[in-house]
């Protein structure tokens, strides 16, 4: 029975209530028991509802078995309720409106600023942008309300059963190979559930955002995607208002706080002193553009981009503290004392810069070079055997190398200034400068930027630029040289050629030297007729103007096959029996007998060796001569040095780029290119007997950055400015609409920022090259164009242009003005090697 005690507590120690620890099947009161129970709560006058509320409140009973027994079951007693016809609606309401407020109480805890997912557009920052994730939004969405993200998937997944139908349509599998149905199977599951995540996200996100307007993070991080893929405005309006973007007026405000950081980070890297300036002329056109009267209707717009570099390895401040040192000895100098200047240095000069070493092979560092990369081609293309060998070719010894340092840059503001003309040059520097916070504080000119700038006047600065660019340079000092201020005669200039220019040079004189040539196109070993076996369909082009990637695997394909054909004669002629290469690895070589055969390749089948004089094998008898085995051997030197270039920058090997300068001076001197000629003596000179060592070590040190830190990736500054910033602004900003504007340009232009399987080809020229025997000598076999001495014509025009003129460069040759070099193509700067 129930009894009432003194304070109106109710005990039930009389009540036959079942076990805690029976089952709920054996709970189950009968009728004459819940009569009892009923009637003693009459008596009692106590509603049961009273009771059970009492009995869970009273905190006398908190630890009574019966007690623990009914929240033990509390599940059983509240799915009673929910399934009777008179208390289900309110159970159900009561249950609703509980949920409801514990999952609005997640949502704003989760928009609350401490969870780090505010983001004000007007004060954005680059690095909360750069740090974002969206998988790390997703994991502290789930542990700060693992409720709510179960609740997301439920409702994402509501009918299973079709989603597994789905899932299976898309397994669907063609191939009897269960195990490839499995593997597909298993990748569309973890593509779905992915799917889910990203879209739990922006749904918990979207009802972050309109909980609280400045928790939204992943809506910016969508906005400023959305503006920088060119979004259409309207469309990025639309989705604001679905809550999946900032507004565009956001959007803007975001924009330009970015760009106000990304002017700070340039004025604190230029007032270090320790950047270098690279900038470069892009067109970028605006279809969009309204002709007037006043205006043609021209749409291409003509600027200048720019970025600043931390200088690396060591370079500091007094390094470049050299500005009047230099002016002292500056021929362009007025009051120079021209008996205190030494005699310009020539060419020659530059050939004794790193001496040759003797090495155990006998061999010269070039030949040595030639023969790393016979071997590289037989253990990359060769037959199979050979690739055993792969590990073991390793790369080829340095010369001097620059450490592997990763880049630091950082992009400047564009420009509205034509670069193609000297005088916006004179403009251009300066306004780059004003970037980096840095300039002649006495200078009153008006500019856009800040005059607080940090005084350059005892220093140098380093700018990176192409050939046209530092021919505008050098004109610039020529006509201030007269002026009295060391900012206004730009004292301060120092010029750094641009090496990936450098490169499209040598793959454009290559060109000049063996396809130009009309009569140089019919032999059938001519490299025009190589070009119809792997390009049949590009002849034309190739012919006329091919481009700089176009050409570049041209010399890398027709220079692999021939050293491929090469490996396969001179296994030959060791061992008839060996009629290929297949048939030479089946006598198992070793590497120690493919590094001797290849040493023996690289000075007898590559002209210029020491072993292979050219001039002589041309001085013999007709009968005697292979005119065509003659060509294919300067083709050998050629190509050979284009790879070597290739891979001292790709390696950042600055001492091996500088022994490879005299002879592409030669080569540049007589196929025309005598502007590329001159720049380049007269850049090595100065460097090395001009500057101070600490300014040399600046300079050589930093002419190849590696943008990604790693080895065999460094790459020409000027190639940084092409397709670091030049490819996306023209890529992002030009086009037709009303997103394409010049404004824009400016304002947003400083947030910019697999191989070929050839074997199959190679396979095919390796049966034209045994037929036709380019590597073989055949008595008596003539061409119609002889392939000049290109090395000795050069030298001998560079020793008459120093005779007559007293310094390099001086002739009165015809100049070919075409040789700066043609506008640079997007797919040029996808060449890698």
């Amino acid at each position: 029975m129930l009894n009432q005690d003194t304070d109106h507590n109710f005990t039930c120690s009389a009540l036959p209530l079942p076990h805690p620890a029976h089952s709920r099947m054996a709970v189950t009161a009968s009728h004459t028991q819940l009569s009892h129970l009923l009637g003693a709560f009459h008596q009692q006058q106590l509603q049961v509802s009273d009771f059970l509320v009492s009995l869970i409140r009273h905190t006398g009973f908190r630890d009574h078995p019966e007690l623990d027994h009914l929240l033990a079951h509390s599940e059983d007693v509240l799915n009673a309720f929910f399934h009777h016809p008179k208390s289900a609606k309110p159970v159900l309401h009561w249950a609703n409106t509980l949920i409801k407020g514990r999952y609005a109480q997640a949502i704003r805890d989760l928009a609350d600023k401490d969870n780090g997912w505010h983001f004000v557009p007007t004060r954005a920052a680059m690095e909360k942008l750069e740090t974002f994730q969206i998988e790390d939004m997703a994991r502290d969405m789930k542990d700060l309300s693992p409720e709510l993200w179960d609740l997301i998937s439920l409702l994402l997944s509501a009918d299973k059963q079709s989603c597994d139908e789905d899932d299976r349509m898309d397994t669907d599998f063609d191939g009897d190979d269960p195990a490839d149905s499995q593997s597909k199977a298993e990748k569309l599951a973890k593509r779905r559930e992915a799917l889910i995540v990203i879209k739990k996200v922006v749904i918990i996100s979207i009802l972050m955002q309109s909980t609280n307007q400045q928790s939204n993070m992943l809506e910016s991080v969508i906005g400023i995607f959305l503006h920088a893929s060119n979004t259409p405005s309207k469309v990025i309006e639309t989705l604001a208002r679905m809550g999946i973007s900032i507004s565009v007026d956001s959007i803007h405000n975001a924009v330009h706080s970015l760009s106000q950081e990304t002017h700070e980070r340039l004025r604190a890297m230029g007032r270090s002193l320790l950047v270098s300036y690279a900038y470069d002329n892009f067109d970028i056109n605006f279809p969009n553009v309204v002709p007037t009267v006043e205006k043609t209707t021209d749409t291409l717009t003509h600027m200048t981009s720019g970025g600043l570099i931390y200088l690396e390895h060591g370079v500091k401040e007094d390094d470049l503290k050299c500005s009047n040192e230099l002016w002292k000895t500056n021929l362009l100098n007025p009051d120079i004392d021209h008996s205190t200047v030494a005699p310009p240095r020539t060419v020659t000069d530059l050939e004794g810069l790193h001496p040759e070493q003797d090495h155990p092979s006998g061999l010269t560092r070039r030949e040595r070079f030639n023969a790393w990369k016979f071997r590289l081609d037989l253990c990359t293309y060769g037959p199979h055997f050979y690739r055993q060998f792969h590990a073991d070719v390793g790369t080829p010894e340095m010369v001097e190398q620059i450490p592997v340092v990763k880049m630091r840059w950082a992009p400047a503001k564009s420009m509205d200034i034509k670069q193609s003309t000297v005088s916006g040059n004179i403009k251009v520097i300066p306004e780059l400068l004003e970037q980096g916070g840095v300039g002649d504080p006495s200078q009153d000119d008006s500019s856009i930027w800040e005059r607080d700038v940090l005084s350059i006047v005892a220093y140098v600065i380093l700018f990176h630029g192409d050939l046209g660019t530092g021919e505008r340079i050098a004109s610039i000092l020529q006509r201030r040289s007269i002026e009295h201020s060391p900012w206004q005669r730009y004292q301060f200039v120092i010029y750094i050629i641009g090496l990936f220019h450098l490169k499209m040079a040598c793959a454009d004189a290559i060109w000049r030297i063996f396809i130009e040539p009309k009569d140089g196109r019919d032999d059938i070993n001519s490299l025009l007729q190589y070009v119809s076996l792997h390009r049949p369909k590009e002849t034309g082009k190739i012919g006329s103007d091919p481009g700089f990637r176009r050409m570049h695997e041209v010399i890398m394909h027709t220079g692999a096959a021939l050293r491929l054909d090469a490996w396969r004669v001179e296994a030959l002629r060791r061992n008839p029996a060996w009629k290929s290469l297949d048939d030479f690895a089946a006598s198992n070589p070793s590497f120690k007998d493919l590094t001797e055969m290849s040493e023996y390749l690289a000075s007898h089948y590559v002209a210029g060796a020491e072993d292979l004089n050219i001039f002589e094998l041309r001085c013999k008898p007709s009968a005697e001569r292979d005119q065509q085995h003659e060509n294919i051997l300067q083709m050998h030197q050629y190509f050979c040095l284009y790879e070597e270039m290739s891979f001292a920058m790709n390696y950042g090997d600055i001492g091996r780029v500088e022994t490879l300068f005299p002879p592409w001076i030669y080569i540049f001197k007589a196929v025309g290119k005598h502007k590329y000629a001159t720049h380049m003596v007269k850049f090595m000179t100065d460097v090395h007997f001009v500057y101070p060592a600490p300014l040399r070590h600046s300079i050589r040190y930093n002419m190849l950055p590696n943008p990604k830190g790693e080895p065999g990736k460094s790459r020409g500054v000027d190639w940084v400015v092409e397709q670091m910033i030049n490819l996306p602004t023209k890529d992002t900003y030009g086009g037709r609409g009303s997103n394409y504007t010049k404004k824009r340009v400016l304002e947003e232009s400083p947030l910019i920022q697999a191989a070929p399987d050839m074997r199959k080809t190679l396979t095919k020229m390796a049966i034209h090259l045994e037929e036709h025997g380019p590597n073989e000598h055949r008595a008596g076999r003539t061409t119609t164009h002889v392939i000049p001495d290109i090395i000795g014509q050069g030298i001998g025009k560079m020793m008459t242009t120093e005779k007559t003129s007293g310094e390099e460069g001086g002739d009165d040759e015809e100049e070919d003005n075409s040789e700066v070099g043609p506008p640079i193509e997007p797919e040029d700067l996808l060449v890698d090697t």
